[in-house]
This record gives structure tokens, C-alpha cells and sequence, in this order.
């Protein structure tokens, strides 16, 4: 898809010259350009004020025109002159950049028009989403727009997507909040678990995260501060970002927010795939175990060890941070901090006397090399994201409690596991389970948990267990289960979301029936 300006400007010359269009008028000729990282430079160079976020989006935007479309290729331009209609071509030619065109009619591709006015009506709404783009250059991958753009060309009549298409990962693009974010001029604001939920997502594992990066990047819009970052009750706002060719030089106020939110010394994206600035490595950060609405709980440098002991007793705490007026972190007073300055000095009267030095951690420092730390003074506090305040306190317990959610879920699994093999094993003949598994297992010793769905689909086989359960009841627990195990596979920094109850219910089932395992 390419557009022909905000207000379709251009789209009368694109039509009347065969061409498709892209502005950035200070870019110069890009016949030579090679590579992606020497176009960033040139882009980089024609927008010297831009945000970071904006030059390498941008950078990837002329990549497509320049590079990334082939001759052949289908192209789309949303008509605006032509409410309700958009134009369908192919390219006919490589990139061209015209010297003696208006500044902002320079770089093209030449095209052969094959409908110049479609009806929008012609399109299915899911195609329609994808067209709604803010990019000037956006390639439509979604839902089989390729062949679906060719059968519009030739036809006039879109085929829709079939089920394999829609079924290429097992997240929905939510099309509707994409829409809302992209029309809304202050952005959506919500917390991160409301923004994967939007996907069907409960945890950002890897395969999540990449899809509803992709959903954003195409639709040019991004999470601040970055969705991946932070606890998951924290509060972020989708905002535009580098939208529908904006060529002015200076940066926009959307864009600051954006470059206060990114990471001192973070560079451009070099990847052949995003346009926008890549994530940090998804791994488990000091970030992600801060909640957000918890404030830090403080004494100040002049304030009285009763005040800090009252104060500690109240919260059920075992040390607080030291903070003076000015936010400036002063260590820690702790109920051993206190025992060991009323065992040197005969009064203790301010806090100061009674602090300790304390363990520090970046909001982005990587926990398990903080694990000694930890566990040797058991607690870390951590800063803020941008360094200047205390963000929050991890203690021991907290890491007690979130690895603890972390492995229960997998020892509850292996526990279902081991329970279901040993009675497969028991009760169901190997002629039988290649059988009911089409041969692709010969014995129970073989089974993984997903082909126990398989192997217990017909009631014959489950009966074979001599297990007092409902078949339907036990058979949908096992697959939701084996969904479940799944997901788990890919590492996500975020609790066990509460609908995974189906693993409670299946070990609830089994320890029933099995009582002596």
C-alpha cells in the first residue's frame, strides 16, 4: 500500500503518470543506496531534528519503495479525491527518483493501473483494517492480502481469507483498538494486561510480544513507555508514531515523549523487518517485578528511629529506604540496622545513625545476576527508569513468591503428566494406542502430553482407565491443559494468568481418582 499524501495530493499525478509516490522531500536520489543501514544514514542526514523512533521508521518506509517491491508486485492507494474507492496496480519498473519533479514527487515506482477506482465496499472489513495503515508505505501481509489483492484486481470481488490464512499464529490482531488507537490524537491509554488481552494474550512470551509488535509497527504506532517493560498492572499509552509521511523537520511532541521513554544510547533499528526501535532482549528484569501502583515506602535522614520502627511495624516491613526532601538515596534502616547502633552507641536518635548501605539495581539490570544479592542482604532496591529516584524494593520473599509462581504451574504439569502415563501405561495396550494415535506412537513411553488428547478422544479408550470422571469433562480439561503447557514453553517475565485454573482442576481430578500416587 502506498497513500498519495494526507489528503490525496498526490493522487491525481500518480494516477495520470502511472506512478506510485512517496514524499520526504529532503531525501535526495536513492538509485545507489545498497543497504538499509546507508539509507538510514541519508534519512538521518535529511532529518537531522527527527526522533530516533521516526528516522528508522521513516528508514524502513523508503526501504520498501526503494528495495523491497518487485516488479509484479500488487500496489493499493486509499483514494481520498475518490471517497470510498481505492486503486489497484502493479509495478511495472524499478525505483526511479525524477530531479525535475516537485520536491515531494521525486521518489516513485512506475505502475500499471488495473483498477483505478474499486469500490471499498468491494473489500472485506479485515482487508479494510490493514488498508487503514498510518504509514505512507505499508506492506499488507495479513490474512492472505496478496492473493486476495490479485482476485480484487481481476475480479473486482475479494475472495475473503481462508482458514489456513487466518490460523497463521495463534494471536488475533484486534483491528477495532488498532483503529482506536490510530484515530485518537492523544493516543489510548490502559495497562499492559489490557494491552495483550487485546491480542488474547495473558502473558507476554516471545511469540506475543513479536505479534503485537508487528500489529503496532504496521499501523505505526507504539506502546509508551514500551509495553514489554514493567510490571503488567502498569499504565502505558499507545500514541501514533512517525504516521503518514509528516516530512516537517522538527520533532513532534508525540515523538519526545516517545525519545523520553527510550533508554540513553539506544540505537536505530537495523532489522530488515521492523521499522521501529528494537525491544530490549525479553528476559526477566529488576522492571518487572516493580508494581507500579505500589509507592516506596521512606523515613527521612532526620527522622527518628521510633518513627522508622513505628513505621516498619505498621507495614509488617524489615527495612526502609533512606530519602531526604530532595529525592536523594541515602541507604537503608532495617530492624538489624537499628539492633547494631544500639549496640555501639548509647542513643540512637535519627535514622542516620542507624542506616546501612544498601544493594542498588537499575530498573533494567538483569535479576538472576542479582540473585547473591539479594539473598545475601535480603532485599535490593531499584531505581527508576531514568535513574533519578528509587522505583521500588525487590526483598527475598518477593523472589520467593514470583519463582514460585513461576514453577508451580510446571511441577502441577509434570505431576498430571506423570499421573496420566503411568495409568495409560497400565490400562491401554500398545496395539491400542497406535491405533488412536494413527501410528504415530507405539506405546505409552512415547505419549507427550498433547497426544493424550489424541490417544483418549474415543470413549472406548478412556474407559479402558477404569476411572470414575466424565469423558467430555476429563477430555477438555487434558486439551486446554496441553494448550496451556504450550504457551509456558516460551518464556514470559508475568504471573500465571487466573483462567489457567484448568490445570488445578485437571490434578484435582486425577489426585481424586488416583488418591495413593
Amino acid at each position: 500500500m502506498v497513500r498519495a499524501g494526507r489528503v490525496g495530493e498526490r493522487e491525481a499525478d500518480a494516477l495520470a503518470e502511472s506512478v506510485v509516490i512517496a514524499g520526504w522531500p529532503e531525501v535526495g536520489d536513492l538509485t545507489n543506496v545498497v543497504t538499509r543501514r546507508e539509507l538510514h544514514a541519508v534519512v538521518r542526514a535529511a532529518y537531522p531534528n527527527r526522533s530516533r523512533t521516526v528516522v528508522a521508521n521513516w528508514t524502513g518506509q523508503l526501504w520498501r519503495l526503494v528495495r523491497v517491491m518487485d516488479v509484479d508486485d500488487f500496489v493499493v492507494i486509499p483514494l481520498k479525491t475518490v471517497p470510498d474507492h481505492v486503486a489497484i496496480g502493479r509495478i511495472s519498473a524499478s525505483y526511479r527518483y525524477r530531479r525535475d519533479a516537485a520536491p515531494d514527487r521525486r521518489h516513485v515506482r512506475p505502475v500499471e493501473w488495473i483498477r483505478r477506482a474499486l469500490p471499498r465496499s468491494s473489500i472485506e472489513q479485515d482487508l479494510l483494517y490493514s488498508l487503514g495503515s498510518l504509514l505512507t508505505i505499508c506492506q499488507l501481509r495479513r490474512n492472505g492480502a496478496a492473493r486476495r489483492i490479485a482476485a480484487l484486481a481481476a475480479t473486482g470481488i475479494d475472495p475473503g481469507p481462508n482458514s489456513d490464512e487466518l490460523s497463521s499464529n495463534e494471536w488475533v490482531t484486534p483491528d477495532d483498538f488498532i483503529a482506536q488507537a490510530a484515530a485518537a490524537d492523544d493516543g489510548v491509554e490502559l495497562t499492559i494486561r489490557e494491552l495483550l488481552a487485546h491480542w488474547g494474550a495473558g502473558r507476554r512470551t516471545s511469540s506475543a510480544v513479536a505479534v503485537i509488535q508487528r500489529d503496532l509497527g504496521e499501523s505505526s504506532l507504539s506502546a509508551v513507555p514500551p509495553f514489554t517493560e514493567g510490571w503488567i498492572g502498569s499504565r502505558i499509552r499507545v500514541v501514533k508514531s512517525g504516521a503518514e509521511a509528516d516530512d516537517s523537520i522538527d520533532e513532534t511532541a508525540t515523538e519526545k515523549l516517545i525519545e523520553e521513554e527510550e533508554s540513553p544510547g539506544s540505537e536505530e533499528a537495523e532489522s530488515e523487518d521492523d521499522d521501529l526501535l528494537p525491544e530490549k532482549p525479553f528476559t526477566l528484569r529488576f522492571g518487572n517485578l516493580l508494581r507500579s501502583d505500589v509507592a516506596v515506602v521512606a523515613v527521612k535522614p532526620n527522622d527518628s528511629v521510633v518513627r522508622a520502627r513505628s513505621r516498619m511495624l505498621g507495614r509488617n516491613f524489615s527495612q526502609l529506604a533512606i530519602i531526604d526532601e530532595d529525592g536523594t538515596f541515602h541507604g537503608a534502616v532495617s530492624w538489624e540496622s537499628i539492633a547494631k547502633a544500639q549496640m555501639t552507641y548509647q542513643a540512637v536518635p535519627t535514622v542516620m545513625q542507624a542506616k546501612q548501605a544498601a544493594p542498588l539495581a537499575a530498573y533494567d539490570d538483569l535479576v538472576l545476576p542479582r540473585i547473591d544479592d539479594i539473598s545475601g542482604e535480603g532485599f535490593i532496591f531499584v531505581r527508576s527508569r531514568d535513574g533519578k529516584a528509587i522505583a521500588g524494593i525487590v526483598t527475598a520473599a518477593d523472589l520467593t513468591t514470583r519463582f514460585g509462581e513461576i514453577a508451580r504451574p510446571f511441577t502441577m504439569i509434570e505431576e498430571c503428566e506423570r499421573r496420566l502415563n503411568r495409568r495409560v501405561k497400565a490400562k491401554i495396550s500398545d496395539e491400542e494406542i497406535k491405533a488412536a494415535t494413527n501410528n504415530r506412537h507405539r506405546s505409552a513411553e512415547t505419549l507427550t502430553f498433547g497426544s493424550y488428547g489424541h490417544a483418549l478422544r474415543e470413549e472406548k479408550h478412556f474407559l479402558m482407565l477404569d476411572w470414575d470422571l466424565d469423558h467430555g469433562e476429563f477430555l477438555e480439561h487434558v486439551v486446554e491443559v496441553a494448550k496451556i503447557r504450550n504457551r509456558m514453553m516460551h518464556f514470559s517475565p508475568d504471573p500465571i494468568p487466573p483462567e489457567w485454573g484448568a490445570i488445578d482442576g485437571l490434578l484435582a481430578m486425577l489426585r481424586a481418582v488416583d488418591p495413593l500416587s
